[in-house]
């Protein structure tokens, strides 16, 4: 550990709403709606003291950091995917008129880049990565199951190639315990940050949805503390339980107790 920290990896990509000013004034949007386009506090939830935290500075409508860089889509009527989109997630329009190819890559080049450079830095001094996120309690209606129910918590691991099933279904029980439906790979697999940084293999790591009716207003996006601080406590608890759990496959290995690993 250093300085207390274990070495666990946490992103937070989508907790902020901040826009810089001069992008601003190109939007239609209300500030009430680009903040429903974030993560709401999993800026909170998810900034654990006990794990080294990497945090995005930009609301995803600017440049999502959980997009591959090189995802751009021009046709901006419809486009609501990809590293920076003209329609936000309740199918409104985003900008008064598009932002061209060219502004595009700067924000990119900007904001995209340092934030997984970031990542890369801590992954040498880590051994597991907590992709932190939030979602609607309700598929909003530009998805195509639009109105399901979604579970307290969706565990993503891209089909098991980001992370084992052994250590998923540990992950499942931790949350299971504390009196939570979770699902694996439904709705959300895992996008980006856990598709480019990480392999079971080498250096797993795994998406994490919480679901926002359990910490907060979902009308009016205000938080309800007490939840939010719980939550923190509970990702704060998982970064040790997790922990835990590869150091005694560690030590079951150098013992030969195992002859190679179950976990990755």
């Amino acid at each position: 550990m250093s300085k207390n920290k274990y070495p666990i990896l946490v992103s937070i990509p989508h907790g902020s709403p901040f826009v810089p000013a001069d992008l601003r004034r190109m939007m239609g949007l209300s500030d009430f709606q680009i903040k429903k386009q974030t993560d709401p506090f999993t800026d909170i939830i998810f900034d654990v003291p006990n794990a080294h935290v990497v945090k995005g500075r930009i609301s995803r409508l600017v440049v999502d950091l959980n997009r591959a860089p090189d995802d751009i889509e021009m046709e901006h009527e419809l486009s609501n995917r990809g590293v920076v989109v003209s329609v936000d997630i309740d199918g409104n329009p985003i900008y008064k008129s598009p932002p061209s190819i060219e502004a595009i890559s700067d924000r990119v080049k900007k904001y995209h880049y340092a934030f997984h450079e970031k990542i890369e830095e801590f992954k040498s001094k880590t051994r597991f990565l907590i992709d932190g996120h939030s979602m609607r309690s309700v598929t909003p209606s530009t998805k195509p199951d639009m109105g399901r129910e979604r579970a307290d918590i969706v565990l993503g691991n891209r089909h098991y190639t980001t992370c084992s099933r052994l250590m998923t279904r540990h992950i499942m029980k931790y949350f299971e315990d504390r009196g939570f439906k979770v699902n694996v790979n439904d709705p959300f697999t895992g996008r980006y940050i856990i598709g480019y940084h990480c392999s079971r293999n080498t250096f797993p790591g795994i998406q994490i949805e919480v679901n926002e009716r359990l910490f907060m207003n979902t009308k009016t996006y205000r938080p309800h503390k007490k939840k939010v601080d719980f939550f923190r406590q509970v990702m704060s608890d998982l970064v040790e339980y997790i922990y835990y759990e590869i150091a005694r496959e560690d030590v079951a290995l150098k013992k030969g107790q195992i002859s190679q690993s179950k976990l990755f």
